[in-house]
């Protein structure tokens, strides 16, 4: 994992390793882009991992269906919170058939709209 410090350094380094008044070498110059490059996408990454996701869907009875999240979890470290409603306005019971990191998959024995929120633990 790349810290700030570490960006901050590659930077100093490309800027005062070369002798007052001449130009910053271009493979310093170089490394110094690419580490604040990938520092960014690291935090882009951290960033997205860290929200919550959601899905609202209409399921029909006694058929597995896949519930996709708008953005894939990193690994299977999340938790969620499943409701569903019949048509008339009764809750209805949800099975877990299956979790991935981009997915739950469930089943309802009555045709259902299911409201999901997950979050990755902390």
């Amino acid at each position: 994992m790349i810290t700030y410090e570490e960006v901050l350094e590659t930077i100093i380094a490309a800027l005062t390793g070369r002798p007052s008044g001449q130009k910053v070498l271009v493979g310093d110059h170089e490394a110094a882009e690419m580490k604040l490059l990938d520092y960014i996408e690291q935090l882009k990454t951290s960033i997205a991992s860290q929200t919550f996701r959601e899905i609202h869907a209409f399921v029909e009875a006694n058929f597995e269906v896949e519930l996709t999240w708008n953005v894939a979890f990193p690994n299977l470290y999340y938790t969620f919170t499943i409701n569903g409603f019949d048509a008339s306005g009764n809750p209805v019971e949800v099975m877990l058939m299956n979790k991935s990191a981009d997915c739950i998959s469930i089943k309802t024995l009555v045709d259902a709209t299911i409201n999901a929120i997950a979050v990755p633990y902390s």
